[in-house]
């Protein structure tokens, strides 16, 4: 049956549709109902809040918390948290774990109607994977009058945490401890202010950039300038002037640059990756990482690369959009507006549709490389079949495209007007006409000759996964459909794998559109409920169960069977299964984060996939972490290596800013695939 109709309220996260003839599930009925009034007695009985008492908590540093804003959090001094965690100034970093031992810290939380697991995490800034792991729930259902507990700190996860600080001993000398840490030589030189090598027994060395050494601030609700100048040490005039802003009015998602980059400096930012920056200022990794002392590829926000002074930096040419305005040229190019204005030496912040700027070539990618093979992407997005193509600023579409022109709220989504088993047929045509397009470009490479790698967009069908809401250039707000996304991010990847020989396959398919535009990028992915199973079998069978569905315990599976069939005859070491996500976690970095699988006991890890996952940090930019973690889809899963890439975190404005924009959407996809010819030429 189809379910062809738009609503104003979204399918409930714990919908699990069923074929059961209603007078077969009368008896599961009244035994809900039963339940439901237990829990509603048992919460009225029940106070509802956050019990807390003097035991210690954990808080995990955010990207850009300083001391005193997490002192303020848990009303507590500077010099409390310093002497609770023996830290000798106020420089912390990304990641930490600092104990806090406040009276008003909460240790446990009993659940009231309406709550979400998200949003209890985000509500304590905990971790929500670690609010599943230390109270064991596979998945986000919770229901009132269950209590949480929260994680103590003897309760951390046996990650492995990085070096912060080092104590220089007697025979060190500057480059053997930039390699025992890892670190650039250049980069020890400039986090610890050092004009040369000499260094002496006792003194204290940083290793890493902390939250004081960012390259760019992210403006959140309520700050002000005076107060991010405060935290980073500045003076509001020195931030004003950096980023050209006349006054002191800024917005929610505005980026602002901490530092402005001498001649031939380029300053790293949250998700650069080595590779790339080589390749936008014309240099090889090698040369970069020599001028730099690197001895891998591994870099870090805020860092300082000296690039080469032997050939000029050609920036590139952008022709501006109509509705383009400086803020968002400048943030797609990773420049202030100041630095844009000065390179194309404007006086005025206007611009018109057409104009030509100069600007950084960090974002020269893969795409327009590749036109120099006379690939066009736009050209893949226009397949020619049986079905009628309908042009559309986030389209295009074939046969049959949303009703909405874009996500006009949280809950709004579309329905399917095709059965089930029509839409997968219709998504087959759709999918045949777009490999003959592929195959038409012929090869890049072989690098993955005799490969197959199974993509899984997630969520999709009835489950949309997070959706986001985010502002406009001009401060209206708009919406961000995970699945809808993480779809275009997959196709790409798609694309270009095929592109270096592997045979690749997808868990999920659209049955309306594959590659989509977003011009202009207000024009958001609309929440269709209408991808299908990439399976014949599955889709037969008309009931509503069988469309993919987040709720549903029988979709991962259903995944990870497409994955088995489609590994048939492919010899066991040349199988690859990635799952595409956006996580919405904001105890987590605003960074890529790769998963791979570990028992919930912790007795079991895939390390096949760990190093896998370990060995894709480098592609995928600064910031960039791994960490296992007991997931379904990759249990049981007869790839080899077997991953989940998140590749942004929506629970940060400026990672739901990213998706929006056709040019970002490509760049994660390139760096997947980076990672994966990076790991199998290491491999051989």
């Amino acid at each position: 049956m189809g379910f062809c109709h738009s609503s104003q309220r979204a399918l409930s996260p714990s919908y699990r549709p069923s074929c059961l003839p209603l007078f077969r599930r009368l008896p599961f009925l009244l035994l809900f109902w039963v339940i439901v009034a237990l829990i509603l007695f048992g919460c009225l009985s029940t106070h509802s809040y956050a019990r807390r008492n003097g035991a210690a908590l954990t808080h995990v540093v955010k990207r850009g918390e300083t001391l005193s804003e997490i002192a303020l959090i848990y009303q507590v001094s500077v010099g409390q948290l310093r002497q609770w965690n023996n830290l000798q100034g106020d420089r912390i970093f990304a990641g930490q774990h600092l104990e806090v031992e406040s009276p008003d810290s909460p240790v446990s939380y009993v659940v009231r109607s309406g709550d979400t697991l998200s949003e209890i995490a985000a509500r304590y800034g905990v971790s929500l994977g670690a609010l599943r792991d230390v109270n064991r729930i596979s998945n986000d259902r919770i229901y009132p009058g269950q209590t949480l507990r929260f994680a103590r700190p003897s309760e951390k996860k046996d990650e492995v945490e990085e070096a912060f600080e080092y104590v220089v001993r007697n025979g060190d000398n500057l480059s053997s401890i930039a390699r025992r840490f890892d670190v650039g030589l250049e980069l020890l030189r400039q986090l610890n202010r050092l004009k040369g090598d000499r260094i002496y027994p006792g003194q204290r060395l940083q290793l890493r950039p902390s939250s004081l050494d960012e390259a760019v601030h992210m403006v959140r609700q309520g700050e002000t300038l005076s107060s991010i100048a405060l935290k980073y040490r500045m003076t509001a005039p020195e931030l004003a002037a950096l980023n050209d802003i006349e006054g002191s009015t800024i917005y929610a998602g505005q980026e602002l640059r901490l530092k402005a980059a001498p001649a031939h400096v380029h300053i790293v930012e949250r998700g650069d990756a080595l590779w790339e920056i080589a390749a936008a200022y014309g240099m090889s990794v090698r040369e970069l990482k020599r001028l730099n002392g690197l001895s891998s590829d591994r870099i870090y926000s805020g860092q300082e690369l000296h690039l080469s002074v032997k050939r000029p930096l050609l920036p590139d040419i952008y022709t501006v959009k109509a509705g383009d305005y400086l803020g968002r040229i400048a943030r797609l190019h990773q420049m202030s507006v100041s630095e844009l204005k000065r390179l194309n030496n404007m006086h005025a912040s206007v611009i018109h549709p057409g104009e030509k700027l100069k600007v950084n070539p960090i974002l020269r990618t893969e795409r327009e490389r590749l036109r120099l093979r006379d690939i066009d992407w736009d050209d893949l997005a226009d397949i020619s079949s049986d079905l009628r193509k309908i042009p559309q600023g986030n389209g295009p579409y074939y046969a049959q495209g949303p009703e909405a022109k874009r996500q006009s709220h949280a809950n709004y989504f579309e329905g399917s007007c095709l059965t089930i088993h029509r839409a997968y047929r219709q998504a087959r045509i759709l999918w045949r006409a777009f490999d003959r397009k592929i195959d038409r470009i012929g090869r890049l490479s072989r690098a993955l000759n005799g490969w197959h790698i199974v993509l899984d967009p997630g969520h999709g069908g009835l489950d949309p996964g997070a959706v986001v809401e985010n502002l406009d250039g001009n401060g209206e707000k708009v919406y961000v459909v995970e699945d809808e996304y993480v779809y275009d991010i997959a196709l790409r990847a798609y694309v270009l794998l095929r592109l270096h020989g592997a045979s690749v396959s997808m868990t999920v398919l659209s049955p309306n559109h594959l590659i989509r535009h977003s011009d202009p990028p207000t024009l958001t992915f609309v929440n269709e409920k209408n991808e299908v199973y990439n399976s014949d079998s599955l889709t037969r069978n008309e009931c509503m169960a069988n469309w993919p569905n987040g709720g549903f315990n029988g979709n991962l599976t259903c995944r990870v069977n497409i994955a088995a069939r489609d590994f048939k005859g492919v010899p066991k070491n040349r199988r690859m299964f990635l799952s595409f996500h956006a996580d919405i976690d904001p105890g987590s970095p605003d960074a890529p984060l790769v998963l791979y699988y570990k028992s919930r006991d912790g007795r079991y890890e895939d390390n096949r996939s760990k190093k896998f996952a370990q060995s894709m940090l480098s592609s995928l930019g600064a910031g960039a972490y791994a960490r296992g973690q007991n997931l379904g889809v990759l249990r049981n899963n007869p790839a080899r290596i077997k991953v989940i890439l998140e590749l942004r975190n929506l629970a940060y404005t400026d990672h739901a800013w990213a998706l929006r924009f056709e040019e970002l959407r490509q760049r994660d996809a390139e760096k997947v695939v980076r990672g994966v010819l990076d790991y199998v030429k290491r491999q051989r």
